[in-house]
C-alpha cells in the first residue's frame, strides 16, 4: 500500500475509534472495520493483525463480534486455504442498524423499569391528603414518562420499517461493486 495512504488511514483510524466508541465498539472493532471497508480485496486474519500491529487472538475475537454485528463476513478467496472477510459496504446500513440495536435495547430496558415502577405504584396505600398528592403527582409524572416511551417506540418502527432506509439511500453500487470483486 502506498505509505501516504496508510499514513491517512492511520489517521482515519484514530479518529473512527473514539466515534465507534459511542456505538458501543471497542477500539478493536472499529479499527478492523474501517480497515475492511476501505479495502478493495476481502484480508484474512494475519493480513490484519500486520495492518494494525495486534495478535491474532484479538482479531479473531473481535471479528467475530463484528461477524455476530453483520458488517463483517467470511468470504472464500480461491485458491487459499485462509479465511479472508470482508466489510459492509453500504455504511448507511451499518449505522442505521447499530442505532436501531442500540434503541430497542434502550426502549426494553425502559419497558421493564415501567412495568416495574406501575408495579410498585399500585402497591402504595397513601394515608393522607399530602402522600395522596405525592402518589398521584409521581403517578402523573410516570404516566408522561410513559407517554414519551411510546412516542420513542413509534420512531423505533419507523425505524425498522426500512423509511429511513430509503431516505439515505442504500449502497447499492457499492455492493454491486464489491460482488463483481469477490466473483473474479
Amino acid at each position: 500500500m502506498n505509505e501516504k495512504l496508510e499514513k491517512t488511514q492511520d489517521i482515519f483510524l484514530e479518529k473512527i475509534s473514539h466515534i465507534c466508541s459511542e456505538f458501543g465498539l471497542n477500539n478493536i472493532m472499529a479499527q478492523l472495520y474501517a480497515i475492511l471497508y476501505f479495502s478493495n480485496n476481502p484480508l484474512s486474519l494475519d493480513d490484519m493483525c500486520e495492518r494494525l500491529k495486534i495478535s491474532k487472538g484479538s482479531v479473531s475475537v473481535n471479528i467475530r463480534m463484528l461477524e455476530r454485528y453483520g458488517v463483517v463476513r467470511r468470504v472464500w478467496v480461491k485458491g487459499s486455504r485462509r479465511d479472508y472477510y470482508a466489510g459492509e459496504k453500504d455504511i448507511s446500513k451499518v449505522i442505521i442498524d447499530r442505532l436501531k440495536s442500540m434503541a430497542q435495547r434502550r426502549i426494553s430496558e425502559i419497558d421493564n423499569m415501567l412495568k416495574a415502577v406501575y408495579d410498585e405504584i399500585d402497591s402504595v396505600d397513601p394515608q393522607n391528603g399530602e402522600e395522596k398528592e405525592d402518589a398521584r403527582a409521581f403517578k402523573e409524572r410516570v404516566d408522561a414518562l410513559k407517554n414519551l416511551h411510546h412516542k420513542a417506540q413509534t420512531l423505533v418502527k419507523l425505524f425498522n420499517s426500512g423509511l429511513l432506509n430509503n431516505f439515505l439511500g442504500t449502497g447499492s453500487k457499492i455492493k454491486q461493486k464489491e460482488e463483481v470483486l469477490l466473483s473474479e
